[in-house]
């Protein structure tokens, strides 16, 4: 933040960087008599109060303007129109009266300071909103009231009250200055923001604008009610002037109704866009069905790219990506968002600062040296006035006469002196904007062999560093601006080479960097943490990687003899490693975050972006490689690499406005607009320009070389070990991400609210409740515990608190009414970004039964009516994890004692087997997360719509819905976060959808190599799921017989022509291979007379079996490694190291050939080995079905021997038993008496003769 901004400076210093900000403003070079004039300016303020009276008479009309009125709704929309167009215009002149009011009244300059900072920041941004304009104009009219503060003539004037105006409006000063650079940041955020998410959010952002607006309108009252406190010379006039501002003030509050003005400035566009989604039930709704999202993207006709370049030939698959987008959109949290932005914004208003103080400070000397010259003579450079002056030129001239004018001036001046000393200019030469001193040479410097570098071979270089317009003729403008910007202590022939050629060595040094920096990624990514390969895979994937592809191939290397010269070696590694030093200070200085082409601007200063495109791309990949080693030990946020493609985009914006400056530029002189582009800077435009598409097989980054010819990607990428990855990951700073590592689960501290600890009022509201509630999640009703923590304020109507459910947590503030008999009422309000809505929930506790019924409400009318979720829902003090015991009501009707005996004893054991660390108690809640996670990941995949699917059975849906509501909400969020990483750690293929199933490919992604078009931009993609199909679309037929290609890892445009030849030419040979091993197979007759062929067998790298088509072969491994389809089915690991489940495979489905291909020999020869397959495949299932009959025969005899040797030994147990019976029975009757033998046996005769 500039330190000037942040405290009240002297006067001096406030006049200084006011006066830098009023230069900026002109936008233009400062003429010689805009410096008289300043300079006038600055040595007269001896009246700095005629100065502002003067100046307020010269502009009368526009510091009197009506534009605070914009917001009044009888204001015409032209009028309004015609305010927000003449606002950048009104700016400038309302800043340059802000500065001279600044040298009255010092203590302004805080607040003034703010707002030039604010408004300039924003002056060159090409996507102003007219939404913004509007919150501008209304700071402008707090700006403008500072004109009453002329009344007063000295700061130090005390008024009625004996106080100084100063110390009056110290504080509000500082007040307005912060809100000025909040409203700034706010605005900034939102421009930021595309179309859609503008839009889906309007309602919010529009409410955060609106604040400010009337936030303005307060300060502005504030101010002019302290000034009129001030003037007043008696209480009577004060009272009377305060009345009158109170009634013109409220006459503009009730006016004032920005959001009618935000209704009044939406486009065509933006009405059909919001009509739209409130007709289809809300963003979310639109956002989540898929015909809705596509046509909401249709009718806003905004894509995820802001820049161009498309795929070519391959359908729109976006919708995937922007429904993320949006649904980020939609869940970030609007306060968090401005926040972490605002960071950046005073970053940016710092490097704003520093380069406007810089500028003025280097430009004085040069401004003096201008007012002492000839009004005729405008040029700085004294050799160039001479050479100006002698040829006679006027206002401009040819740039080749130009060069060879430098050349012969040169040489004759060097020819005529008596030793070879310096031709520098007997003048210091200014420093440009922004830029430190160089370290000027010890000797004197010696400019003969600069001069082999001005001539007409070097027009064209030369020419576009001084010819900034690109129209052919040198100005006088341009030569001043381009000698502006010599380093000090270069001479102007060291300056003038430097540009013919070292540039442009510069230019191939830094090239061959960034080549090197891409394949290391390349290299890194395989050690990258599978939870960050998804992020990191899309951040390679980016459109913005194959836009610097086009950069770096269309720009011609310098010829390495140009590189023996020493002297021109030496000046191209000073100024390079210089200016290289100076953007990476700036980059340092908003933590290398480019969110706008206007802060590309702010970090480059003055100057073509093509004069700093590559050294910005070097430094900024350079910092993104050490993220990406972080990704190696770390697990970051999916956010961190987004940050990192959008300062990529913001270079590649800019250089898209470049290019399309020169297009109108070369179409008043050149038919052929691309051909220029080629001669232009080394041709670093010319793949830029009209239809940019992305042709895979062009694909520099991964066949690069170096001057060698030995660091290409087949060296370069693997030479990177996991050890090396993990070492550089350590020894980059966690300090680089803005995000910062998420290593761990943060889970939700409940114990401010245990029992006790509530010690400022004994409400009986405070603890913590628990119940079960409903909420929608696409056509399901979900049933889930929430969790409710409350705590009394100091206030003690007043509570705060924390919940939890088993996807979210949120913190609250709320009401609480004094407790009415046995019934306490409170609600609190949660505001719920990611739905667009705000939820309230009310409820009362009935301290009798201490229960809380309490219900839902939105601030949508029927929203929660029509899901039927508004049914009121109790919470009580059962834990959270012992609810899942407590019975229903319907239970303890039936039985109330049953019912309580049961939960007490389940929640005693469930207690006693949590303290005692009970291994049954353990192995459940594994078991339980096991399935939570297992049941939720498959059910997230079929939702977004992923696959392959394995969708829920009805009894897996029930059991997940078990879970939901009887676990911890504490450890549900924690399953359900670990189902999500599962998502995150998925290998995902960007861009990508199946041909077949319309649905987003994860895991494995199978390619036709035969669908493909011959520059590789398109192709037939298919799933897992359906790989054996064969869809027909855009320009390719796919049959199943197709050699396929399978990759279980993003296949990168870096190698993706280097996989599909190598799959191509493995193809056809491991089918000629497999083909000659059939051929050289072998009948034999076994010891039956059975004939069955006997091949010399081919071997799966997992099971070691014999293997035959349809198989699948590595791409990658040098020796051939097959792979059998059960073991391919069932992703068994390879026996040998070498192999790994990232390497593409081919499919080699049978042996055939080519009908296109094949002559009839070939074709008989074939048939005749597909006949012999099949004939052995015919004796192999015979004999198989042999042995397996043979063993099932032998297993059936076996069992019926066992089971008949079981019986046998049954039998004759149970008939020793009886025996046994029997002889006891018999000793026993010996014993008894006579008469009862006798009985016996009468009863045991009269049973034989029954039997009888």
């Amino acid at each position: 933040m500039p330190s000037w901004l942040g405290k009240q400076d002297s006067g001096h210093k406030t006049r200084d960087v006011l006066a830098n900000v009023q230069n900026f403003t002109n936008g233009t070079p400062i003429h010689q008599e805009s410096q008289i004039a300043r300079i006038e300016a600055a040595t007269h303020t001896g009246n700095p109060l005629k100065l502002v009276n003067d100046f307020v008479d010269a502009n009368a009309d526009a510091i009197n303007s009506k534009s605070k009125n914009i917001a009044d709704s009888n204001m015409d929309f032209k009028s309004i129109e015609d305010s927000l167009n003449g606002f950048s215009e009104s700016a400038k002149v309302l800043i340059k009266g802000l500065t001279a009011l600044g040298h009255l009244h010092p203590f302004i300059g805080i607040a003034v300071g703010a707002f030039a900072l604010v408004v300039t920041l924003d002056m060159t941004r090409r996507d102003n909103d007219k939404k913004v304009l509007a919150v501008k104009v209304q700071m402008q009219d707090l700006m403008i009231a500072f004109f009453e503060l002329r009344q007063i003539p000295d700061s130090e004037e005390k008024g009625p009250d004996g106080i100084t105006i100063a110390v009056r409006l110290e504080g509000l000063m500082r007040t307005i200055a912060n809100d000025i650079k909040l409203c700034g940041s706010v605005c900034d955020t939102y421009l930021k923001k595309g179309f859609l998410a503008k839009t889906v959010k309007s309602s919010i952002y529009e409410a955060r604008l609106a604040e400010y607006a009337t936030l303005f309108v307060e300060h502005r009252k504030s101010l002019e009610l302290s000034l009129a406190m001030h003037t007043s010379l008696g209480v009577d006039s004060a009272n009377q002037k305060l009345d009158g501002q109170g009634d013109r003030l409220r006459s503009i509050e009730e006016k004032l109704d920005m959001l009618l003005l935000f209704r009044k400035l939406d486009t065509p566009r933006e009405k059909d866009v919001q009509k739209f989604i409130e007709d289809n039930g809300g963003a979310k709704a639109c956002i989540n069905n898929p015909e809705l999202l596509e046509e909401l993207v249709s009718k806003s006709g905004e894509s995820l790219s802001r820049f161009s370049g498309r795929e070519t030939g391959r359908r729109s698959n976006e919708l995937p990506d922007i429904k993320k987008k949006l649904l980020k959109e939609l869940g970030e949290d609007i306060d968090d968002a401005l926040k972490r932005n605002m960071v950046l914004f005073e970053r940016k208003l710092d490097i704003q600062s520093k380069q406007l103080t810089e500028a003025v400070q280097q430009e004085s000397d040069h401004i003096i040296t201008t007012l002492l010259s000839g009004a005729h003579d405008r040029i700085t450079d004294p050799d160039l006035q001479k050479i100006w002056k002698d040829m006679g030129w006027k206002g401009s001239v040819k740039a080749r006469h130009f060069v060879l004018a430098l050349h012969d001036y040169y040489t004759d001046r060097l020819s005529t002196a008596d030793t070879p000393t310096s031709a520098r200019s007997p003048l210091p030469s200014p420093l440009p904007s922004g830029r430190a001193s160089m370290m000027a040479p010890k000797r004197r410097q010696d400019d003969r062999w600069a001069l082999a570098y001005i001539n007409a071979a070097y027009v064209q270089p030369i020419l576009e560093a001084v010819d900034d317009d690109g129209t052919g003729f040198v100005s006088v403008k341009e030569v001043n601006t381009f000698v502006a910007e010599r380093p000090d202590g270069w001479s102007l022939p060291h300056w003038i080479a430097y540009w013919a050629v070292g540039w442009q060595a510069s230019m191939s040094r830094y090239k061959d960097k960034i080549y090197e920096l891409v394949q290391e990624m390349f290299g890194t990514l395989e050690h990258v943490l599978p939870s960050n390969r998804r992020a990191v895979d899309e951040y390679l994937f980016h459109t913005s990687f194959w836009r610097i592809e086009l950069l770096l191939r269309s720009t011609r290397s310098v010829n390495p003899k140009i590189l023996s010269d020493p002297e021109l070696v030496k000046i191209t590694e000073n100024y390079t490693n210089f200016e290289e030093e100076r953007l990476d200070r700036n980059l340092q200085d908003v933590a290398y975050e480019l969110d706008t082409s206007t802060t590309v601007s702010l970090i480059t200063g003055e100057g073509r972006i093509e004069r700093y495109v590559f050294p910005l791309i070097y430094l900024l990949l350079r910092r993104h490689l050490k993220v990406i080693t972080l990704a190696c030990n770390h697990v970051l946020d999916t956010e961190e690499f987004v940050t990192l493609n959008e300062s990529l985009v913001s270079i590649l914006l800019a250089a898209d406005h470049r290019v399309q400056n020169l297009e109108a530029i070369f179409k008043q002189t050149h038919l052929d607009v691309q051909g220029r582009l080629g001669n232009f800077a080394f041709g670093i435009f010319q793949l830029s320009y009209g239809d940019i598409r992305r042709i895979p097989i062009d694909n520099s980054f991964g066949s690069w070389t170096d001057a060698d010819g030995d660091t290409g990607a087949a060296s370069k990428a693997t030479s990177i070990s996991r050890s090396s990855a993990k070492a550089l990951a350590t020894s980059n700073t966690h300090e680089i991400l803005k995000y910062g590592i998420r290593d761990g689960f943060s889970s939700t501290n409940y114990f401010e609210f245990e029992p006790g600890r509530a010690v400022e009022h004994q409400n009986p509201i405070q603890g913590t409740w628990s119940g079960h509630c409903l909420r929608r999640e696409g056509e399901e009703v979900i049933s889930y515990v929430l969790r409710i923590s409350m705590r009394v304020q100091r206030d003690p109507k007043k509570i705060r608190g924390k919940g939890e459910d088993y996807v979210d947590t949120f913190e609250f503030t709320g009401n609480v009414d004094s407790p009415q008999g046995s019934s306490i009422k409170f609600a609190f309000t949660i505001s719920d970004d990611k739905d667009g809505i705000t939820k309230t929930c009310s409820g009362f506790l009935d301290s009798n039964s201490d229960v809380i019924t309490a219900y839902w409400s939105t601030n949508k009318k029927n929203d929660l009516e029509e899901d039927g979720l508004n049914q009121s829902f109790l919470l009580r003090r059962t834990p959270p994890t012992l609810l899942r015991y407590r019975y229903t009501p319907d239970q303890f009707a039936e039985d109330p004692v049953r019912s309580r005996w049961s939960f007490a004893c389940s929640a005693a054991l469930h207690q006693v087997q949590e303290k005692l660390w009970s291994r049954r108690f353990f192995e459940a809640r594994f078991e339980e997360r096991k399935r939570f996670v297992e049941l939720s990941t498959r059910a997230l995949i079929v939702q977004m719509g992923l696959t392959p699917q394995s969708p829920l059975s009805m009894v897996e849906k029930g059991e997940l819905e078990y879970l939901r509501r009887d676990l911890n909400p504490s450890e549900a969020r924690f399953y359900h976060a670990l189902a999500a990483f599962e998502i995150q750690k998925l290998p995902w293929h960007p861009s990508w959808g199946c041909d077949s199933c319309e649905r987003r490919i994860t895991k494995c992604r199978i390619l036709c190599i035969q669908c493909m078009s011959e520059d590789l931009s398109d192709n037939i993609d298919l799933c897992a799921t359906c790989v054996d199909k064969a869809p027909t679309k855009r320009a390719f037929t796919h049959d199943a017989s197709h050699p396929v290609v399978k990759v279980e890892q993003t296949l990168h445009d870096y190698e993706l022509s280097r996989i599909v030849d190598a799959a191509r030419i493995l193809f056809d040979r491991i089918k000629t291979l497999i083909r000659s091993t059939e051929s050289a197979s072998i009948r034999v007759e076994d010891e039956h007379g059975v004939l069955s062929q006997k091949e010399a067998e081919l071997s799966c790298a997992c099971c070691g079996k014999g293997v035959s088509p349809p198989c699948w072969v590595c791409v990658v491994c040098t020796r051939d490694t097959f792979i059998c389809a059960e073991c391919d089915s069932k992703r068994a690991p390879s026996l040998t190291e070498a192999h790994t489940f990232a390497h593409p495979l081919v499919r080699i489905r049978d042996t055939s050939i080519d009908g296109k291909a094949a002559s009839a020999d070939d074709m008989l020869v074939a048939l005749e080995h597909r006949v012999l397959a099949l004939e052995s495949k015919m004796l192999d299932g015979f004999s198989t079905l042999d042995a397996k009959l043979d063993t099932r025969a032998t297993e059936m005899e076996i069992k019926l021997e066992q089971r008949l040797a079981q019986i046998e030994s049954n039998f004759e147990t149970r008939f020793a038993t009886l025996e046994t019976v029997l002889r006891q029975i018999a000793a026993q009757t010996a014993a008894l008496p006579a008469v009862y033998g006798q009985v016996v046996r009468d009863y045991a005769r009269s049973n034989s003769l029954r039997e009888r």
